[in-house]
């Protein structure tokens, strides 16, 4: 994205581009079908706000949002303008849409337009999303409730159960609150225990061990029906990471099921602090969600910096939303000063690639196996050889670069020894910075002798025609 600043009328405040925080909640509707709530805050920092001859702030933007299906076919939408009241400064505000999807996976497209600057090129955000099939007795997404007030007619976007409830979309709290509001709906709940039939709803913060924060575990009584909006309000904790949780039970305590928010509770100090500090990229702004976050992180180690890499898998472990949103916007703007939030979709799309290609296997996610490390380290090969069937050899792949990092003409081979699957391991490379094996040869044979690779070392000694190269041998020195 380009950042455009235009001056469009002599009255008016302006900032750099527009911003958003986004979040996701899954809900189902009366008929049985899950659907998806699109809750976003748009930032007052970064639209442009106009002010009339009452000396009153107002601005507005047009958002849209497209979701593709496995298959890249349309599976919903929404576009919609949203637009603020005469306010007396100018301030965050919020909509929300909400799309039928079946279950899976789809991806999600987001455009955000400022109306106060036409000329300015618009936030564009893309994010995959798992949609669950819904189950008969169920609990739904949770947020947390900045606010309540009477419910309007006609109703709005923020209508629930005849009451204009305001989410939370920044799942942080000031430790100066002394409770907070959470918002859920269950599911089925007469089908479990009768309908008005009691039940016991347990809310509460664990921090990461699971345990209950001191005080705030509360119960709550309720009475089954096949969709029950549940708003609480429970104590806040100390300072530090939780999970929200809302537990459904018996009368007898048995437990039926739960769901879980990640929140962070922020203290004065530190919440004063990151108010003074400089103001993120827009395109950090968007991830606020703590965890999800960390996970995005992960994904750059293939192509961090040992430094980087360690601050990734220790330093930023336990940290809370800040701290990552401050080292994610580092890590690409000294990477693409002009545009840091293009180049990380661009990467993220090719996490995306390497998920879908290389995520057959078990307990890793494409990105994380060796294939995906060495795809988005060193971007596509520029020739690439498979012999996965018909072969004496294990399965193996060649890739090759014509340059890969400061280094030319690198390859990479890649094996399966369960023969079967499609999990590839790195066996052998060229390339400095990769493994080197100087046995990947006799490694490759043993599927077809038998015999230990120390085994396969020795019975080959003196037997090697030093006028000719094995296949492998010829395909990985003579690459085409």
């Amino acid at each position: 994205m380009i950042l455009v600043i235009v001056t469009v009328a002599s009255h008016g405040v302006f900032a750099q581009s527009p911003g958003v925080r986004l979040a996701t909640r899954q809900f189902t509707a009366p008929d049985g079908l899950p659907y998806l709530e699109v809750q976003a805050e748009f930032m007052a920092e970064g639209l442009q706000w106009l002010v009339g001859e009452d000396t009153l702030y107002r601005a507005a933007v047009k958002w849209s949002v497209v979701v593709f299906d496995s298959t890249g076919s349309v599976a919903g939408f929404s576009k919609a303008t949203s637009r603020t009241d005469d306010l007396p400064a100018p301030g965050d505000f919020l909509d929300i849409a909400r799309i039928p999807l079946a279950p899976g996976p789809h991806v999600l497209e987001l455009e955000v337009r400022d109306l106060g600057a036409p000329l300015a090129s618009p936030l564009t955000h893309e994010m995959v999303v798992e949609v669950d099939a819904p189950l008969d007795v169920d609990i739904s997404d949770l947020f947390l409730v900045q606010g309540v007030a009477p419910g309007m007619t006609p109703p709005t976007t923020l209508t629930r159960s005849g009451l204009e409830v305001l989410p939370l979309v920044d799942q942080r709290i000031s430790d100066d609150a002394e409770f907070v509001l959470f918002y859920g709906e269950l599911y089925g709940t007469d089908l479990e225990f009768g309908q008005d039939s009691a039940f016991l709803v347990i809310a509460g913060f664990e921090d990461k061990n699971g345990n209950w924060a001191e005080g705030t575990q509360r119960f709550f009584r309720k009475k089954g029906a096949s969709v029950l909006p549940l708003m609480e309000s429970i104590p806040v904790p100390s300072p530090g990471i939780y999970n929200l949780t809302v537990q459904v039970q018996t009368p007898q305590q048995e437990p039926v099921m739960g769901r879980k928010l990640a929140v962070e509770v922020v203290g004065s100090a530190v919440q004063d602090a990151a108010e003074a500090a400089a103001v993120l990229s827009p395109f950090v702004q968007i991830h606020n969600d703590r965890d999800s976050l960390l996970m995005m992180l992960e994904t750059l180690l293939p192509i961090a910096e040992a430094n980087e890499r360690r601050s990734i898998e220790y330093s930023l472990q336990e940290s809370g939303l800040r701290p990552l949103q401050a080292f994610l916007d580092q890590f690409w703007s000294s990477r693409n000063p002009e545009n840091p939030g293009a180049a990380w979709r661009e990467y993220r799309r090719e996490v995306a690639i390497a998920d879908a290609e290389y995520g057959a296997c078990p307990n890793r996610r494409g990105h994380e196996t060796d294939m995906g490390w060495i795809l988005l380290r060193y971007g596509r090969p520029n020739t690439t050889v498979q012999r996965h069937n018909g072969t004496q050899y294990y399965p193996y792949e060649i890739w090759h670069y014509h340059k890969a990092g400061p280094f030319n003409n690198r390859r990479f081979l890649f094996y399966t020894p369960q023969v079967v699957g499609e999990c590839f391991e790195l066996l052998h490379s060229d390339h400095p910075r990769e493994i080197r094996n100087a046995d990947w040869l006799s490694v490759l044979r043993t599927r077809e002798l038998g015999h230990s690779v120390s085994q396969t070392s020795m019975n080959q000694l003196g037997q090697k025609d030093t006028y000719s190269r094995e296949e492998p041998e010829d395909l990985f020195f003579n690459p085409r």
